[in-house]
């Protein structure tokens, strides 16, 4: 007999981002963005002070609607996120796994930009949320 505590015991984590400073502007690709954790592909420095997440595309389809299994690596979403101190990526990437693997939250915030209550990943030195960048959706031509 399956108890009831059990049911969610492996309930999938999402990862959220929020560039958008405004909440009436929150209203667009590229606002701000929530991502299943198990679509992390991976994650590196692309500047001192900048750690880049790699996510399978969110939008990316064949045109009949069915995931493109052909394809689906071609293209990817990516976070930008700004580190408070230069060269601590490991840190900020030491955060994120640990907040994946332990959180028993079901939506994280890994970085929120909102002016009403900015909110920043705990002890990952992030401070702002950069570029969030969507893959337009595949047409397989």
């Amino acid at each position: 007999m399956e108890l009831v505590g059990n049911i969610n015991s492996n309930k999938q984590k999402y990862l959220y981002f929020r560039t958008e400073a405004t909440d009436a502007n929150d209203d667009a690709t590229g606002d701000s963005a929530c991502f299943p954790a198990s679509s992390l592909m991976g994650m590196q420095p692309t500047a001192d002070s900048t750690l880049t997440l790699y996510f399978k595309s969110m939008v990316r389809r064949s045109p009949d609607g069915s995931v493109d299994s052909a394809n689906s690596l071609d293209n990817h979403d990516t976070i930008q996120l700004t580190l408070s101190s230069a060269n601590t990526h490991l840190v900020a990437i030491q955060a994120i796994v640990e907040a994946i693997n332990t959180s028993s939250l079901s939506v994280i915030v890994v970085a929120n930009d909102d002016s009403g209550g900015t909110e920043y990943l705990s002890e990952s030195g992030i401070s702002a949320c950069g570029t969030i960048t969507v893959a337009a959706a595949y047409a397989n031509s």
